[in-house]
């Protein structure tokens, strides 16, 4: 079987096309080397086991992420940011919804990948906090606070919870969204 052209990047590639396409739990070293053509035990040239290989897919996926994030907040401010970077977020965990759970799932167990995905995943949030007039550390606190609100969110929608109640899941969101925003101007507030 061929293997010209085979490189890490286009390993890892194949591999977020895989999984987006079969899902997660569905993944494996098998089905890359069948779309790729190769034999399975070739991979193994490029990365040293299927964990090494995920973790280049998370780090795909977190850059994904966060460039969709960044582009969403550009030249807005304020509320204008925070909806926006919001809706981006929830956007891409609907649109990429395997990659968006795996880099959940690796994070937890794989220190680098959740060192990464920390870094990653934060950036866009403290641009958009930069316009607040808040101590650091309750920047902090927003970072954490809106991570729980949008992941949350995410996370219930997918699990199927918002399912049981007639409640429009979008004005659910945007109510918990203006909450944080609400929680904002407050704290910008008691600083002056």
């Amino acid at each position: 079987m061929a293997q010209k052209g085979l490189s890490r990047k286009v390993l890892i590639d194949t591999a977020v096309n895989v999984i987006e396409r079969y899902g997660r739990n569905n993944f494996s070293m098998k089905l890359v080397a069948d779309e790729l053509g190769v034999k399975t035990a070739s991979l193994y040239n490029h990365v040293k086991n299927m964990g090494e290989l995920l973790a280049g897919v998370c780090n795909y996926a977190l850059r994904l992420q966060k460039d969709a994030e960044l582009q969403a907040i550009e030249n807005l401010s304020r509320r204008q940011a925070v909806y926006a970077l919001a809706e981006a977020y929830r956007r891409f965990a609907k649109e990429h919804r395997e990659l968006y759970w795996l880099v959940m799932n690796v994070a937890a167990s794989d220190s680098h990948v959740l060192d990464e995905a920390a870094m990653r995943i934060t950036e866009p949030i403290v641009k958009m906090l930069a316009d607040y007039d808040i101590e650091e550390d309750e920047k902090i606190y927003f970072r954490r606070f809106f991570r729980s609100i949008v992941h949350g969110y995410v996370s219930e929608m997918d699990a199927g919870f918002f399912s049981h109640h007639p409640a429009d899941t979008d004005k659910s969101f945007h109510f918990a969204i203006e909450c944080f925003v609400d929680s904002l101007d407050r704290a910008e507030k008691r600083r002056h």
